[in-house]
């Protein structure tokens, strides 16, 4: 028994100093930078956020002090520290630094060895944890930018598909592609002097989640290869004007998005129990349905008539934002989920709303439904009172207006029953 014992004490102490290991262990999607000699200084919630452009493999281009510290972290929490193997590292262009990687919440000074720049300025950073290396490079020169763009390319089948231009702010468009390869151009039809844009690695195959994130390079090369494409299905391409660079999504229905906003029913607190929660749509799996009641300033003064939508119960996750500041809420509008700025949509009433998200297109299509306050359900003059000779086992939904509605739709409704009625919600 004693033996058994002691077997079952060592598997478990395995078993939890492999939980253990797994927590601490370093994570491949994701890096940070963090100190005085860039903008975010030690605020952690503000670090830095690399692109990803390869597996494991991290860039950031954008000014650094001299004289200051940085260092890079491996999430938005002070857990995971990558730092310089040596003491007094001062890196300059053109050099190659190796790194260290610590799991540790209070990690000692004589371990939190922070780097310098030799020179304030403008650099490209490069990180790769799979060998432990940092390179600060001379940032790329700004690749000219056609007018248009075009997708060509086996994935295709060979058909030349014009990428639209959203609000000067970034080219986008979702596209079918099967197995192949496909790249962008600046004509229509191929010429003499048709340009193309490829990715800056070789073998990028987007076929997997959330594409990289990098800058492209131009080719006359009618033979480039492009960006492979492995598996057959719906991906966007997004090619945002002010950084020239690219990212690329292969779709994958959502099942949850959240509503947060001053107009909302907890402010800006996705995490408290509230009415925030889209939903999917039974019959459209693209499509997430929120039905509700927004307010103006609500709880609170912070953008009180603003709102936004998230993609997870956290701030650093994927946002649906407006292209432009203050774009009204009500109607059809172009959603922006690749990064940019923090733009809201604004309420300009109080009242009932129902909100769809197309998550293929990214369009918000935003609808008021009526006032919210309740109307008198007993007086004469309501529309309600009217359906008086209803049978006490019947049921009948009336629009927050009072008005009768034969067959409800998605949205807030008084149910009544007898002499009873209520809200509900229907979906």
């Amino acid at each position: 028994m004693k033996r058994i014992a002691y077997i079952i004490i060592a598997t478990l102490s395995a078993l939890t100093m492999r939980a253990a290991d797994l927590s601490n262990s370093i994570e491949y999607g994701q890096l940070y930078l963090i100190g005085p000699a860039c903008s975010a200084g030690w605020d952690i919630d503000k670090a830095l956020e690399f692109n990803k452009i390869a597996y494991g493999v991290f860039e950031w281009t954008g000014d650094l002090t001299a004289g200051e510290d940085f260092k890079f972290m491996n999430t938005r929490e002070w857990h995971k520290h990558l730092v310089s193997t040596e003491s007094g590292t001062v890196a300059q262009k053109g050099g190659t630094y190796a790194l260290d990687f610590y799991a540790d919440w209070s990690l000692s000074d004589d371990k939190d060895r922070k780097m310098q720049i030799n020179a304030t300025g403008t650099y490209t950073i490069i990180v790769d944890i799979t060998c432990m290396r940092m390179t600060v490079q001379e940032p790329a020169a700004a690749m000219p930018w056609p007018e248009k763009f075009y997708l060509v390319g086996s994935a295709t089948d060979n058909q030349v598909i014009e990428v639209p231009n959203f609000y000067n702010v970034e080219f986008k468009k979702n596209v079918t592609l099967k197995p192949g390869n496909v790249k962008l151009m600046d004509t229509p039809t191929v010429t003499a002097s048709t340009t193309y844009y490829v990715p800056r690695f070789d073998d990028v195959d987007v076929s997997f989640g959330k594409g990289y994130t990098s800058t492209m390079v131009s080719t006359s090369d009618a033979d480039a290869a492009g960006w492979s494409v492995s598996v057959a299905g719906n991906y966007t391409f997004y090619l945002d004007e002010s950084s020239h660079s690219y990212q690329c999504n292969l779709f994958k229905p959502r099942q949850v998005l959240y509503l947060v906003g001053g107009c909302c029913e907890k402010s800006w607190n996705y995490w408290d129990k509230s009415n925030c929660e889209f939903t999917p749509d039974a019959s459209r799996p693209e499509v997430l349905v929120w039905d509700g009641e927004l307010r103006i300033g609500w709880d609170g003064n912070t953008e009180p008539d603003r709102f936004k939508i998230l993609t997870s119960k956290n701030w650093f996750g994927d946002t649906y934002h407006p292209y432009a500041q203050d774009t009204e809420a009500e109607g059809v509008t172009d959603a922006r989920i690749s990064g940019g700025d923090d733009n809201k949509w604004k309420i300009t009433r109080d009242g009932a709303y129902h909100i769809e998200v197309n998550t293929l297109t990214e369009q918000v299509t935003c609808t008021y439904t009526g006032a919210t306050s309740s109307p008198d359900l007993s007086g004469s003059e309501s529309g309600i009172s009217d359906a008086a000779a209803d049978t006490e086992g019947e049921t009948a939904y009336y629009n927050l207006q009072g008005v009768r509605i034969a067959e409800p739709a998605s949205g807030l409704y008084i149910e009544r029953q007898g002499s009873k009625a209520v809200k509900c919600l229907k979906r």
